[in-house]
């Protein structure tokens, strides 16, 4: 429980946070690693923090998305261990509190909100909730509500220079005037209320799947920005180019890639593909 008490300060303390957006620029940092999907897969989670390496490279920024739900079980029905993997993120936040950053996903939304969510006929909520249950057992609820108060405090995105955009997916039908989006919300506080609810602007954001090149092009022209990289979708090969400015990003196969990215010089649209990697280096 402390550790989620302690990483919700340290989000809430971060220099670099502006409204609900990370900021960083040549002067907060030299490079940023940026994950995809996690699911709940320590072994890519490990894998990420040796690449990373932050403890010699002063410079450089690690950014997580969509820990919650997946990877391991509890034996004999006992639930969804996840949440052991959002556990050792909060413990990186607290270890590098201005360096590392955890941005909102749509299933740690689903949390938040109680909004279910069913995969393979299972419901995805009810299992982390006995994954909790089974490791904490009485003290579990009182955990949880730790946990929900870190989630909360989780900025939306993270924006890298003037050109590069992360957040877990990007609002659909941004090109067609009956879906106007509100794109305060990574200036203002947030109303969980509306926002966070089925249809509200940060649902919208962490929910959407509209991959078409015209509602990437308003996205970014609506940020000012060129790239965009996002999470949420499975990607076979650990990565996806789903159109000319967007690049998806997925940690929780054995497949996965991440992206390494400078603040500077100015990542250039044209040459940005060149910058995804797989985790998992390949065996001789």
């Amino acid at each position: 429980m402390a550790i989620f008490n302690q990483a919700a300060e340290a989000n809430n303390q971060t220099q670099t946070h502006r409204g609900n957006m990370i900021l960083l620029d040549e002067y907060a940092a030299k490079d940023v690693f940026l994950t995809g999907d996690l699911h709940g897969n320590a072994e890519n989670f490990h894998a990420i923090v040796e690449r990373a390496d932050l403890e010699h490279n002063p410079g450089r920024h690690l950014v997580f998305q969509e820990i919650c739900h997946g990877g391991e079980p509890y034996p004999h029905g006992g639930g969804c261990r996840s949440h052991q993997v959002l556990e050792a993120v909060a413990e990186m936040k607290v270890r590098y509190p201005q360096r590392v950053h955890h941005i909102m996903s749509n299933h740690e939304l689903a949390e938040l909100t109680g909004y279910p969510i069913q995969k393979s006929r299972q419901l995805l909520n009810m299992s982390f909730a006995w994954g909790l249950r089974y490791c904490y057992g009485r003290r579990a609820e009182e955990v949880r509500l730790a946990m929900l108060g870190y989630l909360e405090s989780c900025p939306l995105a993270v924006r890298i220079g003037d050109n590069l955009f992360f957040s877990h997916s990007i609002p659909e039908g941004l090109d067609q005037k009956n879906l106007p989006f509100d794109d305060t919300i990574f200036y203002r506080s947030l109303d969980p209320c509306s926002d966070f609810l089925r249809d509200g602007a940060v649902y919208r954001l962490v929910w959407g799947r509209d991959y078409r090149q015209e509602n990437a092009d308003r996205f970014a022209s609506r940020l000012g920005v060129d790239i965009l990289v996002c999470g949420h979708e499975p990607c076979l090969e650990g990565f996806k180019f789903p159109n000319s400015r967007q690049a998806i990003l997925d940690c929780c196969g054995p497949t996965a890639c991440c992206m390494l990215v400078p603040t500077y010089p100015k990542l250039e649209l044209w040459n940005y593909r060149t910058f995804v990697f797989p985790l998992h280096r390949k065996r001789n």
